[in-house]
């Protein structure tokens, strides 16, 4: 039977956090940024749409997104992570994106399963897969 290692406080804390900068980076319109905590081949996957991949691309969808102006704000909650095999991890958690423009309303919720691996020393995001409650998931790639 092979088990995989645990993460510790200091891991965990690290991947936890990974969601915390996503979330303000993108509604801040740092497309830079965003595309920075992704691995050079990672990827951004939703239901009905080609999964985004690569930095430049993924840069490309948060610029995009800036560019309308939705005043969008990503609430994550009920984070996991684990240890995946080979030094990699998983993590699952939940999100809401509020419209702050004119008043605040709910535009989706739903969830994340994510991927992760270290490069250059950091973790960072593999693949990244948001499914909204009630929608099929994307398929791993």
């Amino acid at each position: 039977m092979t088990t995989t290692p645990d993460l510790d406080a200091y891991e965990r804390g690290r991947l936890v956090e990974l969601y915390a900068r996503y979330t303000h980076a993108y509604d801040e319109g740092r497309a830079d940024d965003v595309a920075d905590l992704f691995t050079v081949d990672g990827e951004f996957a939703r239901p009905g749409a080609d999964p985004v991949r690569g930095r430049t691309d993924l840069a490309a969808m948060v610029r995009a997104s800036a560019a309308r102006g939705t005043g969008n704000r990503h609430l994550v909650s009920a984070v996991v992570v684990e240890a995946g095999p080979d030094g990699t991890a998983t993590g699952q958690a939940y999100v809401q994106v509020v419209g702050t423009t004119n008043g605040t309303r709910v535009v989706v919720m739903g969830r994340y399963d994510d991927d992760f691996a270290r490069e250059h020393g950091r973790w960072r995001i593999r693949s990244r897969r948001f499914t909204p409650f009630g929608a099929t998931p994307p398929t791993r790639s």
